[in-house]
């Protein structure tokens, strides 16, 4: 539908002007060849040349610019098959999530504020999935990736070396019980989906027993239950 003739024109027809974010026309008033990145084309085509678009548009933009409203994973999944920043982005906030835990039961990391790192980025520290018009600006831009690798070397650092609190909560290998400890977020280690134990990921992916740690939880549940069993017998 056009634009319906604005008061400050005098109800006089102006150029139609096109908006790429609606696709509607709009006089000269109300569409000011404004330029911006619209999302559909960044989402479905990783094009971000600014196209133009009518004020009203240009706002909405502005104002949803930095909202984690963008679930790219349903709207468009074979993105990440075409855009690798996209998979590194994705491992780097699946790290931060697993290393969140740590400092939330940590008194160090909360004095020394660990997670304000990613204040601007507030949906980094909750879900993997959420992003943001910003974010796929940023990343496309090759600047997220070097800042949120900088944060995940901070984070890492913390828990692996600065921290003797953290550290104690790695994991020793109990398929080989060799090496260094380990921790979730270690590229070379695979995570059990069940009791979140850690292994190294050659141990597990070789390995044709169940998780000895998930065993060793049934049997002391088995046992618990077999001792209320008998108490409860008269």
């Amino acid at each position: 539908a056009p634009c319906q003739p604005c008061a400050t024109t005098g109800g006089v027809p102006s150029e139609a002007r096109q908006c790429d974010y609606t696709g509607l026309y709009y006089c000269s008033s109300c569409h000011w060849n404004d330029l911006a990145v619209v999302p559909a084309r960044a989402i479905h085509n990783w094009d971000f040349e600014p196209r133009k678009v009518s004020r009203c548009s240009m706002r909405y933009l502005a104002l949803m610019v930095s909202r984690p409203v963008l679930k790219l994973r349903e709207i468009n999944p074979l993105l990440f098959n075409y855009v690798e920043e996209l998979v590194e982005i994705r491992k780097l906030r699946q790290d931060i999530l697993l290393m969140k835990p740590y400092f939330i039961t940590c008194k160090e990391a909360m004095e020394a504020r660990l997670l304000l790192q990613l204040q601007d980025r507030q949906h980094f520290v909750e879900n993997d999935e959420m992003y943001s018009l910003q974010d796929l600006i940023d990343i496309e831009a090759g600047r997220l990736s070097c800042s949120l690798t900088e944060i995940h070397t901070l984070f890492a650092k913390h828990i692996k070396l600065d921290c003797e609190r953290c550290q104690a909560k790695g994991f020793v290998c109990e398929l080989c019980r060799e090496g260094d400890v380990l921790f979730p977020f270690d590229s070379h280690t695979s995570v059990c989906a069940d009791c979140s134990a850690v292994f190294h990921r050659d141990c597990y992916y070789d390995n044709s027993t169940t998780c000895p740690r998930c065993a060793r939880l049934s049997l002391r549940k088995q046992s618990l239950f077999q001792d209320s069993g008998m108490e409860a017998e008269p």
